[in-house]
This record gives structure tokens, sequence and C-alpha cells, in this order.
């Protein structure tokens, strides 16, 4: 009887602690039945040793092996279900941090009793795996050997069944987790080069003499992708027919490409790439990167330590459950949706035009600078899927305001359970950043070109109209359109208007052309390069000493 009595323990113990593996699937239903093998080893160490004076000991190690084991079958399974693949220990780090903010902003302190509730359950059920464990090892002191041992061969036995049935996945579990650990080790070693402050410290020697302002204009998913074959012709005429407005207007340009890290999505990704010359290919690699943006080289703080003012326009951003508006980079100014006062009726995704947001920077903020030297960073939002609404372009774009709102627009939708896995599948890691929203249709391309059409003429239009304005004007695209599901071109646009020749003498060493048609493929740069190219092309005028070019950024691979 206490054999039996002792046996059903066992498989009691097993059964119950498998059974906590997949809690999980009590909100997710699709994630598949899984068990840790790790158990049943733990076990049979258990039993192995339950007549030595180390038993103590052993039980006290196996609770926390299966402690970590349980935990890392948890994290495997929130990281499936909220990206659709098992996390990086080091992205499920940002992962939960995110977790709790999106909690947080949506239920308040609720948040906070759940995350502790999570915590408080694996300390309960850590206290009753040591207890488990320590009365397996007290029973077997009374049940025969050979009944000991033939139990531990059925548990594994059953474990085998259960797998090679596919009744059950079995999981490595320690092992993989002491595979993850490298992996992230590794990952964070690479990421410690990428925020070190020792990176481009030529570029911070140099000090220019002459301060010539420079305005970047990012137009959303303004990628290579626009030359495709079927709507290659109404392209080229758009921009030519710009470039001979430009041209008349005492402005000369040269066109390059520019490899962003990611396609289809995840903009601030480029933008981050963009302007710290670092590749940011990965959520965790940025939320790791922010924190140092204010003491490491980037491109706003070059401009700052020159003693320019720095300006920054997002107009699509507001705060909202999950992401608070915090100006990373360190600009002297920022407008963002508030700040622009839009009552008009919502146009798209972005809700503001392109030509009210232009308009408001042009009008409001640049004009009282005057002369004083100014650095722009602009990321519009009209040419943001969906495309079909393309604003129109107006006479004064004040007069925007005058159009009733009609409905509340995408801003004041709630967070929905949908939205918050589509921020957390920011975290997913690949080697390849590829989103597809929308089937490369005729119908698609055509609004496509229509309202890249459209923000190009805004930002020109912009650009004709200004009092004062820049020396140096960037228009470029972030990444490339939400279309091709299979494309290997990342390259985006980038157009380099000046009006002083010179400052075009470094593009134009590296593959940059004439005009606003795009070279070949093979003269592309990377937008991780665009910063020490940036600054190489104002000092080369001034005579100053330039510094590196890196293509790759800090990457140790520089061609």
């Amino acid at each position: 009887m206490k054999t039996l009595r002792w046996c059903c323990l066992l498989f009691g113990t097993a059964l119950l602690l498998s059974a906590l593996v997949g809690l999980p699937r009590k909100y997710n239903p699709e994630l598949s039945i899984q068990y840790s093998r790790d158990l049943l080893l733990l076990m049979g160490l258990l039993v192995a040793t339950a007549r030595f004076r180390i038993a103590p000991v052993v039980a006290v190690v196996a609770t926390l092996g299966w402690t970590l084991a349980l935990s890392y079958e948890w994290i495997r399974s929130v990281g499936v279900t909220a990206m659709s693949q098992e996390p990086l220990l080091y992205d499920a780090y940002f992962l939960v941090g995110h977790l709790y903010i999106l909690m947080r902003d949506l239920i308040g302190s609720k948040a906070a009793t759940i995350f502790g509730g999570v915590f408080g359950t694996l300390l309960v059920v850590t206290v009753l795996t040591w207890w488990l464990f320590r009365l397996i090892q007290r029973r077997s002191m009374s049940v025969p050997t050979a009944a000991l041992w033939a139990a531990v061969t059925a548990l594994v036995a059953t474990g085998w069944a259960v797998e090679h049935r596919e009744f059950a996945k079995g999981q490595n579990s320690l092992a993989d987790l002491v595979e993850n650990l490298g992996k992230s080790v590794e990952i964070k070693d690479r990421i410690g080069r990428v925020i070190s402050p020792k990176a481009y410290a030529d570029v911070r020697k140099v000090e220019l003499q002459e301060r010539p302002s420079v305005h970047i204009y990012i137009v959303e998913s303004y990628g290579n992708g626009i030359r495709r074959r079927t709507v290659r012709n109404e392209y080229y005429a758009m921009t030519d027919g710009l470039q001979d407005r430009l041209r008349s207007a005492g402005w000369a340009t040269m066109t390059g490409l520019s490899e962003a890290p990611v396609m289809g999505g995840r903009s601030w990704l480029a933008d981050a790439t963009l302007l710290s010359g670092r590749l940011v290919k990965y959520e965790s690699v940025y939320r790791n990167l922010v924190p140092h943006l204010a003491s490491i080289a980037t491109v706003p703080g070059f401009f700052n330590d020159q003693g320019y003012t720095t300006v920054l326009m997002r107009p699509k951003d507001t705060a909202r459950p999950g992401v608070a508006l915090v100006n990373h980079f360190e600009f002297d100014r920022t407008i963002f949706s508030k700040d622009l006062a839009y009552t008009g009726r919502p146009y798209g995704w972005a809700e503001i035009p392109d030509q009210y947001a232009l308009g408001h920077l042009r009008d409001e903020v640049l004009a009282p600078l005057g002369d004083e030297p100014n650095f722009v960073f602009a990321h519009l939002g009209s040419s943001h899927i969906p495309w079909d609404e393309v604003p129109p372009l107006v006479e004064d774009w004040r007069s925007f305001n005058d159009y009733k709102r009609r409905g509340k627009g995408n801003a004041d939708e709630q967070l929905s359970e949908r939205q918050i896995k589509n921020q957390l599948k920011r975290f997913k890691r690949k080697d390849e950043i590829r989103l597809r929203r929308l089937k490369p249709t005729a119908d698609n391309i055509d609004d496509y070109l229509r309202i890249i059409t459209y923000s190009m003429e805004a930002v020109i239009g912009h650009v004709l109209d200004m009092e004062n304005p820049p020396d140096m004007v960037v228009v470029m695209g972030d990444h490339q359109p939400p279309l091709y599901k299979n494309n290997t071109d990342f390259t985006v646009p980038i157009h380099i208007l000046v009006r002083d020749p010179k400052l075009h003498r470094e593009f134009r060493k590296h593959g940059f052309r004439r005009g606003m048609r795009a070279p070949k493929l093979a003269d592309k740069i990377r937008h991780e390069g665009f910063f020490s190219l940036l600054v190489r092309a104002l000092a080369r005028p001034q005579g100053l000493k330039m510094p590196k070019y890196r293509s790759r950024g800090t990457s140790r691979k520089q061609k």
C-alpha cells in the first residue's frame, strides 16, 4: 500500500507540475501543449539520492532547477503569443517592461497587482515544489528499491509515449535556457559596442567655421519601389517637374539610394539608425540605445554642439497607452500632434495633412528664427497606409482648419487587444524586418504613387515658400512601402537639395547623381552611414579635417 501511495505521489507531482507549464494556454489556446523533459530528469535525481545525506541539498537544487525551467517556459509562451517566435531573454526583458507600461496605462494600479500576482504565484509554486520533492524523498525510504526504479522507468516511458503520440511537445527547458542566455550575452556585448561613447570621436572634433542650416524631411514609406515598371514613367515625370521648379529657384539637386534597416514599417528604427549612425534593426537594440542618446554622438547632438537651434517635428505623435512623448535626441524644439492645433477634418492614418504640418513649421516655428542656423528633422505621415484619401493642396495651409472635423479619428480610439499584440510584435527578431500589409495590385500601386506625389509636392512647395530657406535640404524615405513580400531591395530615394553646389561634392563621391532620378542600386549608401557622410559634406567646403566615412556606422565591417 505504501508503494502504491508513493507511486501516486510521484505521478501526481509530475502531472501537477507539468500542468503548470501549460498555464499560458488559458490565455492563448493556440499554444501547443508542452511539457519539460527536465522535470523527469530532476525527479529521477530526487529518487536516486533519496537515501543519501545530500538528499535535502538535491531537493533544493531540483526545486531551483524546476523554477528556472518553468519560468523559461512561461517566458517562451509569452514570446510566442506576442511575437510568434521564441524570444531571446535579452529581448524578453524589454518586452515584459513594455507590456507592463501598456497595462499600467490601460488599467492603472491593477497592472502592478497582476504582475505581483504572477511573481507571487511563482513563489508559491516554488515552495510547493520543494515540499513535494522532499515528501517524495522521505516516502522513498519505505519503498523497495526495485519498485522505486520501476516507477521512475514508468514515468520516463509515459513521457516518451506522450511525445511519440504527439499529444504534447517535450522541451529541454534548462538546456534551451543556457543556450538562450549565451546568445543574449553575445547580443548585449554587440550592443555595448554600438553605444560606446568612443564611436564617432573624430566627428565630435569637427568645429564648423560656417554654419549652414540643414533640414531633413522624411516622406513616410517613400521607397525605391516607387520606380516599379508600371508607374516609373509617371514617377519620373513628377520628379522631373519638381527638379525644374527647384532649378528655377536656384537650387541644385542630387539623388542617391539609402538602404534602410527595415521594410514596410517600424519607422522609428529607421529614424534611429539615420540619426544615430548606428544600425538599429531590432526593438531591443532601440530600447537599449535610447537611454544613451544624450551622451553619444548623434546627428542632432552634432548640430547642438555647433550652436544650432534643433527642431523635431512628428505630426502624428500623441501620448497614448504604452507610448509617451519623449525627446530622446534632445532637440531644442519639438512639434507633436497637439502642438499643431489642427481642428480640420482628418485625412488618412496621419489625420494632419503634410502641407498643414509643414506650413506650421515654416510660419510659426522657423520664421521667427530668421537667419539663425537651424537643423530640422521632420517625419511626415500623409503617405502612411491606407492610401485611399489624398489631402488637397491648398493656397493657405491654415484653411484646413476651416473644414469641420468628422468623427473622432484614429487618435481617440481605445487601445485594443490587437493593437497591444501589434506593439509587442515590435520585439520580434528576424534577419530581415519585412512587413507587408497590402498586395501590390495595380490599384494599390496607383494609390501609392498618388500619395507619394502629394507628399513630395507638399515638401518642395514648403521649401520654395520659405523666406529664409536652409542651405541644404534632404528629402528621403524611411523605408520601402508595405507592399512587397519577397523584395530584397531595402533602399529608399534620398534627394539632396543645396543652394551652394560645393555641398554636393561629398555626396557625388558616394554614388549620388545630378537631378532627382536615383542611381543604380550598386551605388547605394546605408542609413547608418548617413551621419558621417553628412558631416563630411559640411566640412569639405570649409577645408576642415574630415572624419572617416563609416558606410556601416559603428560596425567593424565597413564595406
